[in-house]
């Protein structure tokens, strides 16, 4: 673009002033006042102003010129040298005499021709500058005149280094000579042998890496030299994406020539087929070159062309992708229909608008969706079957008519026998099993499958199922795992081979039959749940009623009875009895019973009971349930004539508190299996609830009764504290007596003589079961020691069996001691509370003694006798004085004062009479 285009030939030059003639030599001039010129600044392209002031001031006008144009050509015609001085220094261009008219005319000419090009050139790099585009000027030696900025955005060069170097900076080295001597030839001789208009080539940026760019030149003369102006656009962006276009047809033509799906191209207007893949060939039975030129619905059944062009022309006018698939087919060369599944879309291909048509064959589809319809009648079928036989009559039925398999069978698992045994199978064959037993290695088609959880596929295979050797022979067969119910065995004689189609719909028919096995498991599950309820709500009530009764209970024998008749009348079961194992001898005594005297009297004493469930229940502290009188061994010798009347299973409940066992209670039921887990649970509660009953009682007649039973112990070893360390300190233990805290710790106070405490303690760190121990006092060779339990402790067992631990003595040899018990305790259980602990213990004696009791008046003679006169005021007089309230009613000093006795002195004969008073209390 030339640099002046877009402004007036003609220059615009104001005159101010009364003598201007309107032109000089050549220059027009334009006459007018200095309002008007200062209102035309914007198209003027020069000002002269003669200077008479008043009326005409050329200074004035010319400051009000400065103000807003600084370069526009202003001169004064004046020969006055203070006005020339003047305007000189306000940046006048200059000052002309009056008789030098010639003068100024040149000079006017010289200023407007230098304004004009200023301007233009200003407004052209304004124009240039805010290009994307890379502008560059080259002179005729091809050095650079100017760049724009946009030359840094495209080529990585700043504007201002550009300048005066050579254009070759941005050319590649190899492309550099060509440049050049294109550039001498156009100089010497005008020939362009490239369009200029648009020229592809390679550019070089800054960091080194090459750019393509079209460039277009244009040349022009400039102060009498030839320049050229070329811009530079980088087409990167264009080149990846025709690249990517490029690869993208490339992509289209390789994925229709692969595609599974038959393709037909179409053009729009016409319907001409244009091309086809190997895939509709295929589909249509046509070569290529005969499927091409054929129009799009003539591969549809002729009777319906006209149907089948509006499809068309419905897809090419409403663009997108559309989908057809209701009763559409093509025709093949033989006149078979097929039907398909159409999707089009318009697109373009090659410049030219087409309808690319996708013809997908349904024709197995159609086939699955009619096999489909069947199975979900029979689904439907399933879900409302009521037993397991006739799920699997159903399933077997659908597999033979749906799916066409003539072999086919449903085993289910039978657990007890370890056997898959069938329910229902197809009547075209016999050689179905009747039942599939685990192999010895587990290795069996349908036990495999069975327990691996996977489909197993035989192909002209025969597998033997049976240990008798029976075979299932077929073609074809397959084994589908039913989850943890079973397997579906299927085969078939008439396929060469079970398809995926077969397969699938076989797996679904599977599928559903485990859902609705689930279903029926489920149905039978919560039936068997409510009736167990109701029988567990009926038992609830039961014990409910017997824990009542046992709250009123005043002895052992009335909870034991209670219980057995409780349960015996309830009707839920066959009797009840309570029994225990004698010390002396192995063998069952019963104690309690209601229902079946027969059967107690079959418990002889001298009966070897080792196997027997009441005897494990008590040796083992656990519930022991037998599910079938009729098969456990411990019953042999009365399968034949059985003692137990109509006893079909039992329960046999240990009578518990802590670690005691009373004794057990024993239920008969006449059924088998009758006593679940939560029949269980109740029961052994109920146990438990007997056993605390029972020691309460035992608790509450130890404290009121005169008699007891003392039991003379001697224990050799055992890994006990208490008993351990004399043996291995070589020194002697001796209890003082046990307190229980809150928490249930049990504190012990002993007595360590012939040892260090330092030795004792050091050795009680290391004991299990001790939680702390205390240093209470330390006198020549024998130390007092608080223990702490916090594991198992006989003490605690003796005292949960109201059990009072007499004396207690442990040296090297052996431990000894004493326990009293009420006359009705059970010294079996006390005897095994402490073996559970030492089970070396053994009993050295037992005799029965009266427990005396002292009177009040006793009590306080025994004390008296063992005060002194002075302990007995103090104790008498604090007491008295309100010393023992909270808060006191007097302090120890103020009691002392009425003692007449200093504090010290009553506090000691205090605590001494307090010591005296304990002593007494709990020697008793």
């Amino acid at each position: 673009m030339p640099l002046h285009e877009g402004y007036p030939e003609t220059p615009q030059i104001l005159h101010i002033g009364v003598d201007g003639n309107g032109e000089r030599q050549g220059i027009a001039e334009e006459r007018t006042s200095a309002e008007d010129a200062l209102a035309r600044l914007e198209t003027a392209d020069c000002i002269v102003c003669e200077h008479g002031p008043p009326e005409c001031d050329a200074l004035a006008v010319l400051a009000a010129v400065r103000e807003r144009d600084a370069s526009l050509p202003f001169f004064i015609v004046t020969d006055d040298e203070r006005t020339v001085e003047a305007a000189f220094s306000m940046d006048v261009t200059d000052c002309v005499g009056p008789d030098s008219r010639t003068i100024l005319s040149q000079k006017i000419e010289r200023a407007v021709t230098c304004y004009r090009n200023e301007r233009m050139l200003s407004r052209a790099e304004a124009v240039l500058e805010g290009l994307a585009d890379a502008v560059v000027t080259i002179d005729e030696s091809g050095e650079i005149r100017y760049v724009n900025e946009g030359f840094e955005r495209v080529l990585g060069y700043d504007p201002d280094e550009m300048i005066g170097t050579s254009l070759t900076r941005v050319i590649p080295d190899r492309l550099a000579p060509v440049h050049e001597e294109s550039l001498q030839r156009y100089v010497e001789t005008g020939e362009r042998r490239l369009d200029w208009e648009s020229v592809e080539t390679i550019a070089r940026h800054r960091d080194g890496h090459e750019i393509p760019v079209t460039l277009s030149f244009r040349s022009e003369a400039c102060n009498g030299d030839e320049l050229i102006t070329g811009t530079i656009r980088d087409i990167s962006e264009r080149r990846t994406v025709e690249t990517e276009l490029e690869a993208s047809r490339e992509r289209y033509r390789k994925l229709v020539a692969a595609s599974p799906e038959a393709i037909l191209v179409a053009d729009t207007e016409t319907g001409e087929i244009v091309d086809a893949n190997a895939a509709a060939e295929e589909l249509l039975d046509r070569p290529r070159n005969e499927i091409c030129g054929m129009y799009q619905w003539e591969v549809h059944p002729t009777e319906h062309h006209e149907r089948y062009r509006k499809i068309f022309d419905k897809h090419a006018n409403g663009g997108g992708i559309s989908r057809s698939s209701e009763h559409l087919s093509v025709v093949r060369s033989d006149g078979e229909q097929i039907p398909v599944e159409i999707s089009a879309n318009r697109t373009q291909l090659g410049g030219r608008e087409v309808i690319h048509g996708i013809f997908k064959d349904v024709s197995e589809r159609k086939a699955r969706e009619r096999t489909l319809e069947s199975l979900r009648s029979a689904t439907r079928e399933l879900m409302t079957a009521e037993t397991k036989t006739d799920i699997c009559e159903i399933a077997v039925e659908a597999a033979g008519e749906e799916l066409g398999l003539s072999l086919s069978g449903i085993y289910l698992v039978n657990d007890e026998r370890d056997v898959l045994r069938p329910v229902a199978v197809t009547e075209a064959t016999e050689e179905i099993p009747d039942e599939i037993p685990r192999s010895e290695d587990g290795n069996g088609p349908a036990w495999r499958a069975f327990e691996s959880g996977e489909v197993a596929v035989f192909e002209d295979r025969t597998e033997v199922y049976g240990a008798d050797g029976r075979e299932l022979t077929g073609e074809q067969e397959m084994v589908i795992p039913l989850a943890e119910h079973g397997v579906f065995l299927l085969g078939s004689r008439s396929m060469a081979k079970l398809d995926e189609y077969v397969r699938d719909f076989a797996e679904i028919l599977a599928t559903n039959v485990r859902s609705a096995l689930d279903r029926a498991e489920r149905e039978e599950t919560l039936s068997a749940q409510r009736a167990e309820l109701v029988e567990l709500n009926r038992i609830n009530e039961v014990i409910r009623d017997v824990d009542r009764a046992l709250v009123q209970a005043t002895s052992r024998e009335e909870i034991e009875e209670t219980v057995v008749n409780r349960l015996a009348s309830a009707g839920l079961y066959e009797f009840a009895w309570v029994g225990e194992c004698e010390v002396s001898v192995e063998a069952i005594r019963a104690v309690a019973n209601a229902g079946n005297a027969a059967y107690l009297e079959s418990l002889e004493p001298s009966d070897d009971r080792q196997e027997c469930p009441v005897a494990k229940a008590q040796t083992s502290g656990q519930a022991e349930v037998v599910e079938d009188v009729m098969t456990d061994p411990a019953f042999e010798s009365w399968q034949d004539e059985s003692p137990v009347g109509n006893t079909q299973s039992m329960a046999a409940i240990p009578i518990r508190y802590d670690e005691t066992c009373y004794g057990v209670l024993t239920v008969h039921a006449d059924r088998s299996r009758a006593f679940d887990d939560r029949e269980r649970e109740v029961l052994v509660e109920l146990g438990e609830t007997m056993g605390m009953a029972i020691a309460a009682i035992e608790s509450r007649k130890a404290l009121v009764s005169d008699c007891v039973v003392e039991v003379e112990m001697e224990i050799e070893s055992a890994e006990h504290y208490f008993i351990r360390v004399p043996q291995e300190l070589d020194c002697t233990f001796t209890l003082l007596g046990t307190t229980m805290a809150p928490t249930g710790e049990i504190h012990c106070f002993i007595t360590a003589s012939g040892v260090s405490s330092g030795a004792v303690l050091e050795r009680t760190a290391q004991a299990e079961g001790i939680s702390n121990t205390r240093l209470i006092r330390e006198r020549n060779d024998e130390c007092v020691f608080e223990v702490t339990y916090e594991g198992p402790s006989f003490v605690k067992a003796l005292v949960d069996r109201g059990a009072a631990v007499g004396y207690v003595e442990a040296d090297e040899n052996r431990t000894r001691g004493t326990v009293e018990l009420p006359m009705d305790a059970s010294v079996r259980g006390v005897v095994e509370a402490v073996k559970n602990i030492a089970p070396g213990a053994r009993v050295v004696a037992q005799r029965e003694r009266e427990k005396p009791e002292k009177t009040a008046t006793e009590f306080r003679m025994q004390l008296s006798e063992s005060l002194t006169d002075r302990q007995r005021t103090a104790l008498e007089t604090a007491y008295l004085a309100g010393f023992f309230e909270w808060p006191r009613d007097s302090t120890g000093e103020e009691v002392a004062e009425l003692l007449d006795v200093s504090a010290p002195t009553f506090h000691q004969h205090l605590r001494h009479a307090q010591a005296k008073l304990l002593k007494t209390f709990f020697d008793q």
